[in-house]
């Protein structure tokens, strides 16, 4: 479209923050120092604070609020000089966080029910809220008019910048965050007619009400500040960050509600950093799909390493980061802050060479679009209405079959429910615990399963309509060719791997008879085992083909090794399907009773894996693409013009630690490790060779590494051509064109 700047170019930033109250490194930083910074690291964008959590403001002439104390930074300078070297400039503003207005109008803070101030920082638990550095405004207050609005103006008319990123702008529904100040209750009470609730509880009306009520706030909001905006600068881009792996999960709901205001969607991903780097193309596609089709997502890696802003993380871990980003379909944004600027720069150095990687194969990026195979759906409402309090329940079903596909290279992508009108494009659909399905998308997804696609669902698949009422039955019932009669709440269970088809021996060759669903509590306070994991649905065969059958355990947990933490062995089989197919039309479903792709997140086993994989490849239709390289390589395909494009990353490091405790219990002293663990990626090992395949139309096919300009060995069999990928050291990008 005409004014958006943003298309057409493979954004490769710097979000450089001042981030402390006394601006102990503010009176070093110059518009020349970031310019030479981002020249330096070949970055052709610049995000910057326009005003700080403080409420400080680093340009001049703001009528709102003081001009940072110490800071010889001035945003308009720097937007002149970053400008005349190609250099776009994004500035930060609108942040909810702002010291300065709370000592002003502290009855405009965000308070919870107790009247505390709710804040941004990071106080320890028990510690009591006084005079926050970053407390929260609330959206309902007077600031909203006085301050917020203008300060979009004012940001963009004083400093000329090419966009807006309202950062860390939070107002949440969840109770120890949603705003019960005299503002917020005043104007529920105008427009719902009802009190806003005092207690946790989806039963009650207002609670429910409150809860959507809450996300309205946010998204008029959103909207006002667009309005804003766009009247300065009608080009200027105007995007949220939507922080998609913290905050439970509640900013990508924003972004799904909002993306009709939101040119595009910034995803601060620091949690990848404890999470592992598998966690950055899943929030890089989880924010694809909330934005809708087209939109550029921004998606940060930091130049710290896990919270330690002073210090540079080792090379592989923003090298490789980055590359997913890119790999994945988003604009990479490297984060840093003054203090490791000035204390700790090696990771520019890092940084440099990655993003001149990018800069010299950006024309193979730019334009491409997936290789549709697979959508793993993700329903804003199941999350909210079904897991509300327990959002990590569904989030790690989706991210588990992301997972599964990430180590089996199978093309995958994540779609919004609200994007159903767009299942055409795929050949499989996983609709991962989606709980809540309304008639007409029952019917789109009907249609899908009837032209030849293959659906995968499991567990309590559309029980629930999004009015919060009960469907008592399975979505598509008759084409799963089961019957819903409720949930077995068991801390164990296990899928008996023998169905009544002849070829279920032959599919589950090489398992064991019995594979276990359920894990033990970290918490143990109350209950021996996790909540959920145990749950095993009962769907009765009604049509189905049974490839595997419900079996109980034998008893609650296991006495075996850790009496109270083990797992308890087998015990009778049920009537149950545990995994079943069935089919409408011309195509196929296929169904299972269990949480498996949490089970896949949280435990890794293979086992898991492998009840999905084995029938996809039986019953589905043939992905385009596929690898047989180890499953520590990320592969990601696309498709530009008449080429395809290949991206490969390394992700076989020599050690990376991620440890957790098991959690108390009467038994347990003192603990002779850490806590936890955290230990980066320090050095890759590369693989040895493997090939990749793609379904192509061509009898001869040139394949080269768009990288260092090598040739790769490619041969044409059957509609299919075979790349030979010699070794994998750290990044390929592999460019397959019809050979004249």
């Amino acid at each position: 479209m005409d004014g958006e700047w943003w298309r057409g170019r493979l954004w490769r930033a710097i979000q450089f923050n001042i981030e402390d109250p006394y601006g102990f490194y503010a009176d070093r930083v110059t518009a020349d120092l970031l310019v030479e910074a981002a020249k330096r690291v070949k970055a052709n964008m610049l995000i910057v604070f326009a005003r700080d959590a403080w409420g400080r403001v680093f340009y001049g002439g703001s009528r709102l609020y003081p001009r940072h104390h110490n800071s010889r930074l001035d945003v308009a300078e720097l937007v002149d000089k970053a400008r005349s070297a190609g250099i776009r400039v994004v500035v930060m503003a609108d942040h909810t966080a702002n010291r300065h207005l709370y000592r002003l109008h502290p009855g405009w803070a965000q308070r919870n029910r107790d009247g505390e101030v709710i804040v941004l920082e990071h106080y320890p638990v028990r510690e009591k809220v006084r005079d926050p550095h970053w407390p929260l405004i609330c959206l309902n207050s007077p600031a909203m008019e006085r301050y917020f609005v203008p300060e979009a103006r004012e940001a963009l008319e004083a400093t000329g910048a090419d966009g807006l990123l309202l950062d860390s702008f939070r107002y949440l529904p969840d109770p120890p965050k949603a705003c019960y100040c005299g503002y917020c209750r005043a104007r529920f009470r105008s427009e719902k007619g009802l009190e806003l609730p005092e207690r946790d509880d989806p039963e009650d009306e207002s609670f429910r009400a409150a809860w959507e009520w809450r996300y309205d706030v946010v998204v008029r909001a959103i909207a006002r500040l667009r309005e804003a905006v766009k009247s300065v600068k009608s080009d200027a881009l105007f995007f949220y960050n939507s922080h998609p792996a913290g905050w439970a999960g509640r900013g990508n709901v924003v972004v799904d509600r909002a993306r009709d205001y939101l040119d595009a969607v910034f995803a601060e991903a620091s949690e990848t950093d404890v999470m592992g780097l598998h966690m950055v193309p899943v929030a890089v596609k989880l924010s694809r799909a909330m934005i809708g089709w087209g939109k550029p997502v921004f998606v940060t890696r930091n130049l710290f390493y896990n919270l330690r802003t002073v210090q540079s993380p080792p090379p592989p871990v923003i090298r490789q980061g980055v590359r997913l980003i890119a790999a994945s379909g988003g604009h990479p944004v490297a984060t840093m802050f003054s203090s490791q600027f000035f204390e700790d720069p090696r990771a520019l150095d890092y940084l440099a060479g990655v993003y001149e990687e990018l800069d010299r194969v950006e024309e193979f990026i730019v334009g491409s679009e997936p290789l549709r195979y697979a959508a793993i759906i993700f329903d804003t409402d199941t999350h909210e209405k079904r897991y509300w309090s327990e959002p990590h329940f569904y989030v790690s079903e989706v991210e588990g079959f992301a997972l599964m596909h990430i180590h089996s290279h199978i093309p995958w992508e994540i779609l919004s429910m609200r994007d159903l009108d767009r299942l055409s494009e795929y050949k499989v659909v996983v609709a991962a615990a989606t709980a809540i399905v309304d008639d007409d998308e029952e019917e789109m997804l009907r249609g899908f399963v009837e032209s030849g696609g293959f659906l995968v669902a499991t567990h309590e698949f559309g029980v629930m309509r999004r009015d919060y009422t009960y469907t008592y039955r399975f979505a598509l019932s008759d084409a799963l060719g089961l019957r819903y009669e409720g949930v077995f709440y068991l801390g164990y269970a296990y899928l008996h791997l023998a169905g009544d088809e002849d070829d279920a021996k032959e599919l589950w060759n090489g398992l064991p008879e019995a594979v276990v669903f359920g894990d033990f509590s970290t918490a143990f306070t109350r209950e021996r085992t996790d909540p959920r994991m145990g749950e095993l649905v009962r769907a009765l065969p009604a049509g189905a083909r049974v490839l595997a059958w419900g079996r109980l355990g034998r008893s609650a947990y296991g006495y075996e090794y850790t009496l109270g933490r083990s797992t308890p062995p087998p015990g009778p089989v049920l009537r149950f399907a545990g995994i079943s197919l069935g089919g409408a039309g011309e195509g196929r479903t296929l169904y299972y009773a269990v949480r498996l792709g949490a089970h896949y997140s949280r435990l890794g086993h293979p086992d898991y894996a492998q009840l999905y994989l084995r029938p996809l490849h039986r019953y589905a239709p043939e992905p385009p693409a596929g690898s047989n390289a180890p499953d520590t390589v990320y592969i990601d395909y696309y498709r530009k013009n008449d080429s395809l494009i290949i991206h490969l990353v390394n992700l076989t490091v020599n050690e990376r630690i991620l440890a957790a405790t098991t959690g108390p219990s009467k038994q347990s002293l003192p603990p002779f490790t850490p806590q936890y663990s955290v230990h980066p990626a320090r050095s890759l090992v590369e693989t040895p060779p493997f090939k990749v395949w793609i379904r192509t139309e061509w009898d001869r096919v040139k394949a080269f590494d768009a990288v260092t300009g090598e040739e790769l060995k490619a041969s044409v069999s059957g509609g299919r051509s075979d790349i030979v990928v010699p070794g994998l050291r750290e990044y390929r990008l592999i460019v397959v064109t019809p050979r004249s």
